[in-house]
């Protein structure tokens, strides 16, 4: 049960991971001062989206795991903005 564990926790920090890269390829990102090259953050984004599938699709099933891994790049790319706005708002006003 805890190798199951694993490689579910595995799978979502490299969804989170993924979809860092997908943010941080973009003209619009703040995070950085500039965005990184288009193309290696690109695939190093599938890259690490297909690691996490396999991941999530380990611990529970494979069609699971690719809905799990969908919605999990939903959910970064939604609020990693937002985060990073707050973050710079807050830090600004200091």
């Amino acid at each position: 049960m805890s190798g199951h564990l694993l490689f579910a926790v595995a799978g979502g920090v490299l969804v989170v991971m993924a979809g860092m890269a997908f943010y941080l390829a973009a003209h619009q990102q703040l995070l950085l001062a500039r965005r990184l090259p288009l193309r290696p953050a690109v695939f190093a984004g599938m890259l690490l989206l297909v690691l996490s599938m396999i991941g999530l699709a380990t611990a529970t099933s494979p069609l699971v795991g690719v809905f799990s891994s969908a919605v999990g790049l939903m959910v970064v790319l939604s609020l990693l903005p937002v985060a990073v706005a707050v973050f710079r708002r807050e830090r600004s006003r200091s």
